[in-house]
């Protein structure tokens, strides 16, 4: 199988002056002293952008461990970082707030993957949702109003990422980056390593994953915000609230 290389068409030229050109280039960003794993932020002049950026990288020394990836890029299927990259252009276009993918590689060889990357554009001043509903003293955690708008919004970008017919399929709060501005929560969903084109059943988890992940620091009429938000354009609302909650006591317990 081929290596794959992929850039934002519109910061391709920018990317090559920076120096990023294949996939080695991009296997080579963040700390050094990180060769198997690195996920952090990186500095680099790319013009048409703010120079700050998000790196995952991952390289698999054998089979051993690139077995856990059997079917995503090991043998056959998409890896993980490059499908990313285009959910994550797909969700651009149905203009769902994403984090914009600037990169991503996958190098392949004798049938399993070998390293993969993705590099996405920062978004300056925002943390994740479930950082922020978990630190004592945050904004949006200690503000009733912040939390309802959010849980709104929530509602809405997931109504418009299933009409365009996607899923995220890792629906969950540390997937969701919330900034506090004067115009009010901003949310950019990002890491649907896992997401695509929407199957019976995906709207469903996604609502119930998200749900069960707000659970406990969500009020019970935040939580409905949301879901009434996500059927403002069509949809029965109880039976939505019963197929989630149904779905919601059948997931594992959320990572933090």
């Amino acid at each position: 199988m081929p290596d794959l290389f992929l850039t934002d068409r519109d910061l391709h030229a920018a990317l090559h002056a920076a120096g990023v050109r294949t996939s080695d280039d991009l296997l080579a960003l963040g700390a050094a002293s990180e060769p198997r794993r690195y996920v952090g932020f990186v500095d680099l002049d790319v013009a048409g952008t703010a120079g700050r950026f998000h790196i995952k990288r991952y390289r698999y020394a054998g089979w051993r461990e690139s077995r856990g990836l059997l079917g995503r890029g090991t043998l056959w299927g998409t890896p993980p970082e490059i499908n990313e990259f285009r959910v994550l252009q797909l969700l651009r276009r149905a203009e769902v707030r994403a984090v914009r993918p600037v990169a991503a590689c996958a190098v392949r060889r004798g049938g399993r993957l070998v390293a993969h990357a993705l590099l996405t554009e920062a978004e300056p001043d925002a943390e994740d949702l479930s950082a922020r509903l978990h630190t004592e003293g945050d904004e949006l955690r200690g503000s009733r109003a912040l939390r309802r708008c959010v849980a709104a919004r929530l509602g809405e970008d997931l109504a418009r990422m299933h009409a365009a017919g996607l899923a995220h399929r890792d629906c969950h709060a540390r997937n969701v980056l919330v900034a506090l501005g004067d115009g009010g929560p901003r949310l950019t969903w990002l890491d649907c390593r896992r997401g695509g084109l929407l199957r019976a059943g995906d709207a469903a988890a996604d609502l119930a994953s998200l749900d069960g992940d707000v659970k406990g620091v969500f009020t019970r009429g935040e939580r409905m915000t949301a879901l009434r938000a996500y059927t403002r354009a069509g949809g029965d609302p109880k039976r939505l609230v019963a197929d989630v909650a149904a779905l919601r006591e059948k997931l594992p317990p959320p990572r933090r």
